[in-house]
């Protein structure tokens, strides 16, 4: 059974992410305020070069036991709380779902799966595909320190997420490729995603940077899901056309705390850092699409709240995607109540959002 959201349910998630992010810490030394070594902080540079420039990961003959410190201890926790978040989603537009498989593609250290048992703890069976052999004995050793019994059970495959497992019977109820699509060649995408869908029996999420580019890549992947007959889960509120013009993107951002480790690593100050994505969860589910989606930080002002949003409305039997920006007043009650809460990404619930 899936967490509530009372106290039982709130403790039972915080744990979760908790233990891995514990398990990290004690991992990298960061749990100690140990400072980055210079080969640390070179390894990290090196990833996120590799990150801006869409160019995959490091294999094993070029990834260091540094790379996978340095993966701990900077991308790790925008990871867990990007999918997380995904994962939420999911779990509002699909209250009544309870996924008890996992497939994590581009799995790291398995972090996508951990973000899977904080939002869906019914899952027993994972299997993470990964081509690391360290980041795979990293991974075993967080499922160890962390207490998550579905990790230490799990399977993991060090192949490459072109070639996924899973087939018929075995699909995954929930297939994750967060941060994976971006990393593939251009050619190899389409098929990827096929073959993710192949693998999928119920839903696949799919996380991309939250850039122009990251978004362009998660539309194609709309669209050619869409044409297979996909519904979209999240977080679009239709299946048709995406209504998004040229020059803009749909993205989001999940703020994220940064250790002193994760601080000295980036020569940073602050205590947090803004992650930006963009995703999609497809489904082979009937539909379950919000009323609408913020796409931009609220403006809240004196008296009315200023809101971009994608919604669908429907002329008839037609149903017309379009993005438009709405100011909700004082005098709109239940909207403006809504309106004054709503961050950047929530969904828009039926009949008290902007109209």
């Amino acid at each position: 059974m899936r967490y509530g959201s009372g106290r039982e349910g709130r403790e039972g998630r915080e744990g979760v992410v908790a233990g891995l992010l514990a398990a990290a810490a004690a991992e990298t030394g960061a749990s100690v305020g140990t400072p980055p070594a210079r080969a640390m902080s070179r390894a990290y540079r090196e990833l996120s070069d590799r990150y801006r420039a869409n160019t995959a990961t490091p294999g094993d003959g070029e990834l260091t036991a540094d790379h996978v410190q340095a993966y701990l201890a900077a991308r790790l926790p925008a990871t867990l709380a990007v999918t997380r978040a995904v994962l939420g989603e999911v779990a509002l537009r699909r209250p009544d779902w309870r996924p008890g498989s996992v497939l994590d593609l581009g799995a790291g250290p398995g972090t996508a799966t951990w973000a899977a048992l904080a939002v869906f703890p019914g899952v027993t069976r994972a299997v993470l595909v990964e081509r690391s052999a360290l980041m795979i004995d990293v991974g075993r050793r967080l499922a160890r320190r962390g207490g998550a019994p579905a990790l230490g059970t799990a399977t993991w495959q060090r192949t490459s997420v072109l070639t996924p497992p899973g087939d018929g019977a075995d699909r995954a109820d929930l297939t994750v490729a967060a941060y994976v699509l971006g990393e593939l060649a251009d050619g190899d995408r389409a098929a990827a995603v096929a073959a993710w869908w192949r693998a999928t029996a119920a839903e696949l999420v799919i996380i991309d940077a939250g850039t122009p580019a990251g978004f362009a890549r998660i539309r194609a992947a709309r669209s050619a899901l869409v044409e297979t007959g996909a519904t979209i889960t999240a977080p679009c509120p239709a299946d048709d056309d995406c209504p998004m013009t040229a020059g803009d993107w749909c993205h989001f951002g999940r703020r994220v705390e940064r250790s002193a480790l994760h601080r000295a690593m980036k020569d940073g100050a602050l205590g947090y850092e803004d992650e930006k994505y963009s995703y999609l969860v497809a489904s082979r589910r009937p539909p379950a699409h919000a009323a609408g989606r913020v796409l931009r930080v609220p403006r809240a002002r004196s008296g009315h709240v200023r809101l971009t949003v994608c919604e669908a409305p429907r002329q008839g039997d037609v149903v017309m995607p379009r993005q438009r920006d709405v100011v909700v007043s004082r005098s709109e009650k239940e909207a403006y109540r809504w309106a004054r809460r709503a961050s950047w990404g929530d969904a828009v619930p039926p009949g008290t959002g902007p109209r």
